[in-house]
């Protein structure tokens, strides 16, 4: 399936981190740290955390809480921070070996447990317990105490593996014009169709459309149905107006990608009769034989049932292994969820990864709830994860408890 599609290069970061490199040595006036992601597919993002936030994280403590006192950081800080982002954006490789370099040049004071966790982590997530045995003796050796064990999953990170489990569809939304500006949007489904069999195009918003647009989103739309995925087309039939808006029987325009666009979209939707009225239409404008109607192969829908996130219990809410962006619903859910409880426990035992953006995004969403003084904590969170969230400021408005298995 994904061999359709070519990945473009991961997002990397670089992280700087104020602070003194021991207690002896003079301390600089601080400036602000800053992550600077190199060009990607998807826009570049900016971080500037807030002055005076809660680090007890990156100095190894096991529970991050926006009310904690906020200490100075480590100089380890910025290892812990670039491994998380470079884990988020999937680029386990240079993960591993931000990790095993810090754990090799033995410098990291404080912040060495949580380094090492991060690291136990990685391998437990990618389901390589041969590196994570290995690993265990050294920290034995190391620490004179037991490592975190061994635990059997059934969900192991690769770069094949479907990125939304749990009823999480990856999703991409169009929105205002349909034209030259959607290559990113297009971008976004390509990556995202390199790990899931199915994916959620939103055309709701559109207003309108034009050639241009017509044929980017007709070569991707065909590109998907080539590779066998199952396609969410939100919207469509608010598209196809659309695009019969701009259309005109008898007159030929420069392209005909609006013509084939909307041929294709009442294909996909299965509208046979539809579709040989648009074709006659578009056989008398161009006198050339239209295409013929072939059902789809996969299946294609407009809606997708929204099934509630399963909670592990009356007082728990659990999230999925993988979050990408496109996160709207599931903050919907959490939005409902904390509305009856308070506080309002989060399980994230199964979740193993979240996307850069998709912690943005929950961090967007979540501070709402947050400022009308709903208590929401984040429990069982894996030390990648955990680092993340603290990168990205969500532990300054929920409580998270970093995982101890």
């Amino acid at each position: 399936m994904s061999s359709e599609f070519v990945r473009p290069l991961s997002l990397s970061s670089s992280i700087t981190l104020p602070g003194p490199a021991s207690r002896n040595e003079p301390v600089d006036q601080p400036k602000p740290s800053i992550i600077t992601p190199k060009k990607t597919d998807t826009p570049p993002v900016t971080f500037q955390p807030a002055m005076g936030t809660a680090t007890e994280f990156l100095l190894g403590t096991e529970t991050v809480s926006g009310a904690a006192v906020a200490i100075s950081a480590s100089e380890a800080a910025p290892v812990i921070e670039e491994a998380a982002i470079l884990f988020a954006n999937d680029q386990m490789e240079m993960v591993e070996h931000v990790l095993q370099t810090a754990i090799r040049e033995d410098a990291l004071g404080n912040a060495a447990l949580t380094v090492w966790r991060m690291l136990f982590d990685l391998y437990q997530i990618l389901g390589n317990q041969l590196q994570f045995d290995n690993l265990s003796i050294e920290y034995a050796n190391k620490f004179e105490t037991s490592p975190p064990a061994w635990v059997e999953s059934t969900y192991i990170e690769t770069p094949a593996h479907s990125a939304a489990p749990l009823g999480v569809t990856p999703t991409v939304s169009f929105s205002g014009a349909l034209n030259a500006s959607i290559v990113k949007q297009l971008e976004k489904a390509q990556i995202m169709a390199e790990k899931t069999p199915v994916l959620r195009l939103e055309f709701a918003r559109v207003t309108n459309v034009d050639p241009v647009g017509c044929g980017l989103l007709l070569h991707i739309l065909k590109k998907l149905q080539k590779s066998g995925h199952d396609l969410i087309l939100v919207g469509a039939l608010e598209l196809v107006s659309k695009i019969r808006a701009i259309l005109e029987v008898g007159r030929r325009d420069e392209t005909e990608a609006p013509w084939l666009l909307l041929l294709e979209i009442l294909r996909l939707l299965n509208l046979e009769k539809d579709f040989e009225e648009a074709s006659i239409d578009y056989c008398v404008t161009f006198e050339v034989s239209p295409p013929a109607f072939v059902a789809p192969k996969n299946k294609v829908t407009t809606a997708v049932e929204e099934v509630p996130f399963p909670s592990l219990s009356n007082d728990h809410f659990s999230l999925p292994p993988v979050i990408m962006e496109g996160t709207d619903r599931l903050i919907r859910s959490i939005a409902a969820y904390v509305a009856d409880n308070n506080p309002a426990i989060i399980d994230c035992t199964q979740l193993k990864r979240v996307d850069f953006v998709a912690a943005g995004q929950l961090l967007t969403g979540l501070a709402p709830l947050s400022a009308k003084g709903a208590n929401i904590e984040l429990h069982n969170v894996n030390h990648l994860v955990a680092a993340l969230f603290t990168v990205m400021g969500l532990a300054d408005i929920v409580r998270i408890v970093v995982s101890k298995s």
